[in-house]
């Protein structure tokens, strides 16, 4: 075929597609159930009330959506986050500083085609490492490089902001940081989302906040940069150079929703609006609807963190006593260091039907081969506590 498609396609990787090849030549435990603890999807139900206002709204199919979302879910997003970041109270205009946005995911990819402008020189896109695939992905197609950022080790992977050479800053379109983290639960503190923001300003960059796990806690939420900084800023400009964004995917189990919003200051929010309005598939009105219930109702969040900690429970108990464990204090994963990831993954297929994710697998190699993450295993704590129980106990059988 005569045809050239675009060459940076070439440069993207999928985690899971690696793992597949990993294990093509492995046949699971015969005699065992296969049980599959690599991909962080909810098995939890979600609550009843995301069908019931599809269904309430169902002559609304024939809309066209709204880019923006509809006044109900701005409202209801501006009371989510009235309640659970006080100090934002009253200082969020929900027809300025909101945008609904089909899951973070895509608000993400957008945040570079946002913040990469030609006029930039070599431009950077700063992500930490281990790191969600999209940042780079989206770095890569706004044609920014990505940078990984230094960290420290064991059990968390904490970025160092402070590692950043001028060089470096003055190159930089865009920040993404994950808290709390995504795979080790790691939780930046207030001071350092403050430094994130201090050199988003001096620098002329923006720092996207991805908080899909923010409502994932174990004992304590994570500092949240809308009360960080709203905290810390009284003047008008205390969204400058900031996106924050936050899912119903993890919060409700409803990562089919695919539903999310998008806050920052009103340039940025108008931006995005334009960018989706004209390039994206927005989220339709029964949707919408769903997702207006669903960030107005706090109860099924309670119920879903209970579940959450008998998770973290059973892995106490099969793995308290292995010196590669440790409890994090939120998200729903394990990360779990190994001698070897990949041939520990494939061990586990092979010798107990149980799938989990290499940690090398989510994190980019130094220039020297080196792979931080090839210690490393990922386990999503996702299931029901029988099937829970089960893959860690062969886990821990193993190890």
């Amino acid at each position: 075929m005569n045809l050239q498609l675009n060459e940076r396609l070439e440069r993207f990787e999928s985690p899971f597609r690696k793992l597949d090849l990993l294990l093509s030549d492995v046949v699971p435990a015969p005699g065992l159930r296969p049980v599959t603890m690599h991909v962080g999807e909810p098995q939890d139900s979600p609550p009843p009330l995301l069908a019931e206002a599809v269904a309430a709204h169902a002559n609304a199919w024939n809309r066209y959506p709204p880019s923006l979302g509809t006044p109900e879910f701005l409202a209801a997003v501006a009371g989510y986050i009235g309640r659970h970041y006080p100090a934002a109270r009253g200082r969020i205009a929900a027809d300025r500083h909101l945008s609904s946005v089909a899951s973070t995911r895509e608000a993400l990819y957008l945040a570079a085609a946002l913040a990469v402008s030609p006029s930039r020189a070599a431009p950077l896109a700063l992500m930490p490492n281990p790191f969600y695939q999209t940042y780079r992905v989206a770095a890569i197609m706004a044609e920014a490089e990505p940078q990984y950022l230094r960290h420290s080790g064991f059990p968390m992977f904490a970025v160092d902001l402070d590692a950043l050479d001028e060089a470096t800053l003055q190159r930089t379109a865009v920040l993404y940081l994950c808290s709390p983290s995504n795979p080790d639960g790691r939780v930046m503190p207030a001071q350092q989302i403050l430094q994130a923001v201090t050199l988003a300003r001096r620098h002329g960059f923006l720092v996207v906040f991805d908080e899909c796990y923010a409502e994932l806690y174990d004992r304590e939420r994570a500092p949240g940069a809308l009360e960080v900084l709203a905290a810390s800023d009284p003047t008008e400009g205390w969204l400058d150079n900031v996106l924050v964004l936050h899912s119903l995917s993890k919060r409700s189990s409803a990562a089919g929703l695919r539903s999310g919003f998008a806050a920052g200051p009103a340039a940025v929010i108008a931006a995005l609006n334009r960018l989706r309005l004209n390039g994206t598939a927005c989220t339709p009105v029964p949707l919408l609807a769903a997702a207006t219930a669903l960030w107005s109702d706090d109860a099924h969040v309670e119920a879903m963190r209970a579940r959450l900690r008998a998770r973290f429970d059973i892995a106490d108990r099969h793995l308290g006593g292995y010196a590669g464990y440790y409890r994090p204090p939120c998200g729903f994963f394990l990360w779990l260091r190994v001698d070897d990831g990949a041939a520990i993954t494939r061990r586990l297929w092979a010798e107990r039907a149980l799938r989990v994710l290499p940690g090398e697998y989510l994190t980019q190699p130094a220039t020297d081969g080196s792979n931080d993450g090839r210690q490393f295993i990922r386990i999503a704590l996702v299931h029901d506590p029988e099937t829970t129980d089960e893959g860690l106990r062969r886990l821990a059988s193993l190890l």
